[in-house]
């Protein structure tokens, strides 16, 4: 049954992958190096994620082909930046990108093998409790932007401040009860709704439905009466929220008490495999990260290319904006004292945990998987790993 399954799911991230191809360009970038990998590369993988610091041995890419999960939001700029420009076939890395309206799918295509990284958000919380990833890297603060919106004039509207140090936030069990969430499942939006009800004592598929879909046809479909509620993880969501009549409920503080930050899955056996093809492909990335963040007319001019060219709703006011509220992850920030990579996946675990999401031994799954080694060898830095308390 294992292997049938995965044999399907194969053949459906197949058809995903020729997709993805069109929407990203399809540049194979062939011919890339075939130098092999480093010696002891799979080795390395395990070494470093126990020492204090960076390997101070060279990294030589495989040539081989690297599939990269993206999706067509803020999470995968720098990513897909780094290979327009050619930063990875630089390297040496034949990186191959395949486009992904979200997060859930993306963990099918890390189980099913056809990919090998992913830019990811709050769905990567399952991959790594399942014991298939680690969690190599940050983007951007997935959390910083998100908002719950319900249509004007809901009774939800009608109760403000019911949540002891929330004055600001509205609801109440009553009037949140039997309301539909439309949304992404195993996404951000999935993870907001359920800590936004919980607050009120409420659980999904008892007290209220979320419904699952694409975060664009959710949108759609809210403003065209369907639904009930809906939660934008960005400023172009919120404002097409606000411009049909939605108004916001909760910010994503508000909601979850958690701060959450977006980032990099790669498939264990992958990277212990081809470590030096990791280390390389984060080295390429940082890189496009540190240059569109210190450029922010070069950054909204590539965002809202990108953005228009995959069909995210944006316009060049809302990607301005974003840029201000939602700097990209650098270097630097990764040294700063109070830097834990997966901090923020480690806090929504617990949170999973606590509401049945995922099962309470899953949250040492979730510390295992949190590996600064390859980013540490990619940048020459030392960078702290979260753990449980």
């Amino acid at each position: 049954m294992k292997k049938e399954l995965k044999r399907i799911l194969s053949m459906l991230l197949a058809a995903a992958m020729l997709v993805g191809l069109t929407a990203c360009g399809g540049n194979n970038q062939g011919g890339a190096g075939d130098s092999g990998n480093a010696a002891g590369s799979g080795d390395s993988g395990h070494a470093a994620a126990d020492s204090s610091g960076p390997s101070e041995r060279e990294f030589q890419a495989s040539g081989e082909v690297m599939n990269v999960g993206v999706q067509s939001n803020i999470i995968s700029i720098p990513t897909v930046y780094a290979y327009e420009q050619g930063y990875y076939e630089e390297l040496g890395l034949n990186v191959n990108l395949v486009m992904f309206p979200n997060g859930s799918p993306e963990n099918e295509g890390l189980a099913a093998e056809q990919l090998d990284v992913a830019s990811n958000g709050l769905a990567s919380v399952y991959s790594m409790a399942s014991g298939l990833c680690y969690w190599i890297g940050e983007s951007d603060s997935g959390s910083i932007t998100a908002e719950v919106y319900v249509r004007e004039g809901s009774p939800v509207l009608d109760h403000k401040g019911e949540i002891d140090g929330k004055p600001e936030m509205y609801g109440s069990a009553d009037t949140l009860s039997g309301l539909r969430v439309l949304g992404p499942t195993s996404t951000m939006e999935q993870w907001i709704a359920a800590s936004y009800f919980s607050q009120f004592g409420l659980e999904a598929g008892v007290d209220y439905e979320y419904l699952n879909m694409d975060r664009a046809a959710a949108a759609q479909a809210i403003l065209t009466g369907e639904g009930d509620v809906f939660v934008a993880t960005d400023v172009d969501y919120a404002k097409m929220m606000q411009e049909g009549g939605m108004v916001k409920v909760a910010t994503c503080m508000e909601a979850t008490d958690t701060s959450f930050n977006n980032g990099f899955l790669v498939r264990k056996e992958f990277l212990d495999e081809r470590y030096d093809d990791v280390v390389l492909f984060l080295r390429a990335m940082y890189r496009a990260a540190e240059e569109i963040e210190s450029d922010h007319a070069l950054r909204n001019e590539f965002a809202y290319k990108f953005y228009s060219e995959n069909g995210k709703p944006a316009d060049e006011e809302d990607v301005a904006l974003e840029t201000e509220v939602r700097p990209f992850v650098v270097p630097a920030d990764m040294e700063a004292d109070d830097f834990y990579l997966g901090s923020g996946t480690l806090q929504v675990g617990q949170f999973f945990a606590s509401i049945g999401t995922i099962e309470e031994e899953q949250i040492a799954f979730l510390e295992e998987a949190i590996n600064p080694a390859p980013l540490q060898d990619a940048l020459g830095i030392t960078v702290k790993g979260a753990t449980l308390e």
